[in-house]
């Protein structure tokens, strides 16, 4: 039997009432993605609503110049994907596993019957959509207004808690990812974000390791967020 425990993770999905749990991963099937393999593209139907149980997914779109543009991270706990399954709308991105991974799909005529049958499931779906309508006025507004160190900052808050999925805590958090990455994030160079990091990390508020950041305390960085809204 499959351990789905991971799918618990999520602090949306924890706050679902335990029958209701029950019965959405009664449902979920599991899907295992090779290195670079992709799970959906852009324009593509919607044909399941997904939670991450091992590995990590990119979502990643086209920029203007053809490059790649990362928009984000998907860890284990996260759940994504409901959107195209509400408005019957194309994915808005394309998404590809890191390396090995597994996923939990539930597929869209399941999805469909999960809500006819539990129509009190909808609250928890309108609190997940106004996470993701919250993650993207802040990505606006780090595109906007904010300086590269805030928009730094800001993203790599929103990776630690899985852009909102899962709640900031004050104890040290390892983030797997390669400074070209985050670079990508925040559309600058990685030698930028060098720079920006290790003004950072001489602070106290990172340490760098190979292909990793370490938040030793997050608050510290709520805290410059913070700062530059006052």
């Amino acid at each position: 039997m499959e351990d789905l425990s991971n799918l618990s993770r999520s602090t949306w999905f924890a706050s679902i009432e335990q029958h209701l749990q029950d019965a959405m991963l009664d449902k979920v099937r599991i899907k295992h993605l090779k290195p670079g393999q992709q799970l959906h593209a852009k324009g593509e139907d919607g044909l399941g609503f997904y939670g991450v149980i091992e590995g990590r997914l990119r979502v990643v779109t086209p920029g203007y110049d053809g490059k790649e543009m990362l928009f984000a991270l998907l860890g284990p706990g996260t759940w994504f994907g409901e959107i195209s399954l509400f408005d019957n709308l194309p994915r808005t991105h394309d998404n590809y596993s890191e390396g090995k991974s597994k996923i939990g799909i539930i597929p869209k005529a399941s999805f469909t019957a999960l809500l006819a049958k539990h129509p009190e499931l909808y609250r928890h779906f309108t609190t997940l959509l106004c996470s993701r309508v919250r993650s993207a006025f802040q990505f606006i507004d780090s595109t906007a207004g904010l300086s590269l160190t805030h928009q730094l900052v800001r993203r790599l808050l929103m990776l630690a808690t899985s852009y909102g999925q899962h709640l900031p805590q004050d104890a040290p958090i390892t983030l797997t990812l390669s400074q070209e990455s985050l670079a990508q994030m925040i559309n600058s160079s990685r030698q930028t974000v060098n720079q920006i990091l290790r003004s950072l990390q001489h602070d106290g508020l990172v340490t760098l390791h190979y292909g990793k950041i370490t938040v030793p305390h997050p608050s510290a960085l709520f805290s410059i967020l913070k700062s530059n809204e006052q």
